[in-house]
C-alpha cells in the first residue's frame, strides 16, 4: 500500500466526501477516556486526528508511525511548529516496524484497519496490542455495512467503489470488509462503547485492554484508571 500519490488531495476528498463525519468518528470518544501519557497513532494519514488530540492532552507524548511519508509531512504541517516537537514521527510499515513492548496507554487506528486482508489485519492487530500498557484504551473509527434494509445496500455500493478507487490508486491490499473485533478480543481487548454515524455506514468503537495494573504502579496507586 502507498498512499504517497493521495496525500496532496487527501484532505480535500475526505472533507467533499463525507463533510466532517469522519472526523466526528475519530474524536467520538476523546472526552471519555483518561488522559493518556503515552499514544500510538497508526496510519494517521494527514493529521486531523492528531491535532485535536494534542490540542486535548497537551502533556501527551505521542508516536505516528505512517508507511506514507508524505502522509506523515502533512500531518507535520497540520500540526504546527509548537507542536510539532512533541510529536515522534516514523515513517515505517507498522507489519515490519520494530515495536516498543508496553508502554502505550492510548493505541489509535482510525480508518486504518479496514486496509488489511484477514490474515494480515490479525498479524497487524497483535503486533499493536503488544504495545498496550496495562489497561490501555483502543480508539478505532471505521466503515461498515449496515446489516439490513436500504442502509445495507447503500454500505455495499459505497465500500465497494471505495476499495475499487483505492485499490486502483494506491494498491490497497484489501478488496472487502473484515471486522477486527475479533482479533482484538483475542489479544486482550474488550469493546466499552460503540457509536454508529451517516447510517451506519461509519463507526466509532472504544476499545479498552482486560490486563490490569499492579497495586504496586504508581498509575494505578495515583487512581488514573477510570
Amino acid at each position: 500500500m502507498n498512499f504517497d500519490r493521495l496525500a496532496r488531495w487527501y484532505p480535500w476528498m475526505e472533507r467533499g466526501a463525507a463533510g466532517g463525519l469522519m472526523q466526528r468518528c475519530r474524536i467520538a470518544f476523546l472526552d471519555r477516556i483518561s488522559p493518556p501519557r503515552r499514544v500510538l497513532l497508526a496510519g494517521e494519514g494527514p493529521g486531523r486526528f492528531l491535532a485535536e488530540l494534542t490540542r486535548r492532552f497537551p502533556e501527551a507524548s505521542v508516536t505516528v508511525v505512517d508507511s506514507s511519508e508524505r502522509m506523515l509531512d502533512l500531518a507535520k504541517r497540520n500540526l504546527g511548529r509548537k507542536r510539532v516537537g512533541r510529536v515522534e514521527f516514523v515513517h515505517a510499515d507498522v507489519l515490519e516496524w520494530e515495536v516498543p513492548k508496553g508502554e502505550f496507554d492510548l493505541i489509535v487506528t482510525h480508518f486504518f484497519l479496514d486496509g488489511f486482508r484477514p490474515e494480515s489485519l490479525g498479524a497487524c492487530v497483535t503486533r499493536l496490542a503488544t504495545t498496550a500498557a496495562p489497561e490501555a484504551d483502543w480508539l478505532m473509527a471505521d466503515f461498515q455495512i449496515a446489516e439490513q434494509g436500504l442502509a445495507r445496500i447503500r454500505g455495499r455500493a459505497i465500500v465497494w467503489l471505495l476499495y475499487r478507487f483505492f485499490r486502483i490508486t494506491c494498491r490497497l491490499d484489501a478488496d472487502r470488509l473484515t471486522d477486527p473485533s475479533q482479533f482484538l478480543n483475542a489479544a486482550g481487548f474488550e469493546l466499552r462503547e460503540r457509536r454508529d454515524f451517516d447510517g451506519r455506514l461509519l463507526k466509532s468503537e472504544w476499545w479498552r485492554s482486560t490486563k490490569r495494573r499492579h497495586p504496586d504502579d504508581p498509575a494505578w496507586q495515583a487512581g488514573w484508571r477510570k
